[in-house]
């Protein structure tokens, strides 16, 4: 039996995702596809099949190793089903097509994948690669939020996004992020780190879907 080890995250109650829960597998996906700015729909399939996934992580890499594996292959899932055909999907007694199938069998060549970067390590050893030294990035983002925030971040200026990720992602402070750039010959006092990071922020807030804003931003989504 699949272990299932992911608790129901918070955005699984919200009832903008609630509203469309009832919809089938290919409903949410098509809407997602044609509406890109209405996050609730990935969201609601990234509920319906969260436990179901990390179940079979669960079954191929040990605890410490299944948070940032999740979030890898969540990033990956939800660029793939941007443009995934569905009428490749395999359907059930004839019904509505379903994704376990086409997931399963991602969830497989990215756990071979994670084992072929891992230098020869077996497949339940398996460890995806981490952010040369950043340290360890902060725990508990919703995989969900990760997506978005992955997308909005490709949008900003380069210098600008690494600040800002080393900043919110991995916690580290403006002194020490204006001592790492200063060694990189970027010179910067940590006053204009802070305030690059809060052009920065601005500037994620606003390429993100309303839907991210209001679920995960909000003080009660």
């Amino acid at each position: 039996m699949v272990e299932v080890v992911t608790p129901l995250w918070p955005e699984c109650e919200a009832s903008i995702v609630k509203g469309v829960a009832h919809h089938s597998d290919l409903e949410l996906l098509r809407a997602f596809q044609r509406q890109p700015q209405a996050a609730r729909y990935f969201i609601a399939l990234f509920c319906r099949y969260c436990a179901w996934v990390d179940g079979i992580l669960a079954e191929h890499l040990p605890p410490e190793r299944r948070a940032a594996a999740r979030e890898e292959v969540w990033l990956h899932l939800y660029a793939r089903l941007q443009h995934l055909d569905a009428r490749t999907l395999q359907s059930e007694g004839g019904g509505d097509p379903v994704l376990a199938p086409w997931l399963a069998a991602q969830i497989r060549e990215l756990i071979w994948s994670f084992a072929g970067r891992s230098d020869g390590t077996a497949e339940s050893e398996a460890t995806p690669p981490q952010t040369a030294s950043a340290g360890a990035a902060k725990p508990s983002l919703s995989p969900a939020l990760a997506c978005y925030l992955t997308a909005a971040l490709d949008n900003l200026p380069g210098d600008m996004r690494f600040i800002l990720l080393l900043r919110d992602r991995f916690g580290w402070s403006p002194d020490r992020i204006a001592a790492q750039l200063k060694a990189d010959r970027y010179y910067l006092a940590p006053e204009e780190v802070d305030a690059i990071v809060a052009s920065a922020r601005q500037l994620l807030l606003r390429h993100l879907p309303a839907d991210v804003r209001d679920l995960y931003l909000a003080a009660n989504p």
